[in-house]
């Protein structure tokens, strides 16, 4: 098996009134690698996006979710944040998924539905939310660094 694919570059879809909407082929093509066929969706409070999970993402969630003590406080809010909130979605002949009403709302996602790549996931945004943040996102990432493979940065040691 070769290396895994990533999410990236952004793509807007039209979003019809029935939500349905084409999933990028490359993100189909990402998401179909694991064998699942199918999307989580949940919202991204920090956002105000919808973030795109794929079957591996979930796994390794599951993974760290399960390293916390059984009822604790912080394995309570996680399970709640990753499987509480999120649903499942199969694509449908055409390569589209119905995105949930309560997430479009959220999101204020209307006609048009835009998807960002952000390597192991991605989020679908609401264009002129997007276009707001971008700039923002874009400003804060020419003040950081990527360290080194094995090492932590100044800002996660402290």
């Amino acid at each position: 098996m070769g290396p895994m694919r990533r999410f990236t570059s952004r793509y807007t879809n039209r979003v019809d009134k029935k939500g349905r909407v084409s999933v990028p082929a490359t993100y189909r093509a990402v998401l179909e690698e694991g064998g699942a066929g199918l999307v989580y969706l949940k919202p991204n409070q920090t956002d105000g996006a919808i973030d795109g999970l794929t079957e591996a993402f979930m796994d390794d969630i599951q993974q760290r979710i399960d390293a916390l003590d059984i009822g604790s406080e912080d394995r309570t809010a996680l399970e709640d944040a990753y499987f509480a909130e999120s649903v499942d979605l199969r694509f449908d002949p055409e390569g589209r998924i119905i995105l949930p009403r309560e997430l479009t709302d959220f999101a204020g996602i209307g006609d048009t539905a835009l998807f960002v790549g952000l390597g192991t996931r991605f989020q679908i945004w609401n264009p002129e939310a997007y276009g707001a943040r971008r700039a923002d996102r874009a400003a804060h990432a020419k003040s950081l660094t990527l360290s080194k493979p094995g090492t932590r940065s100044r800002e996660a040691a402290q």
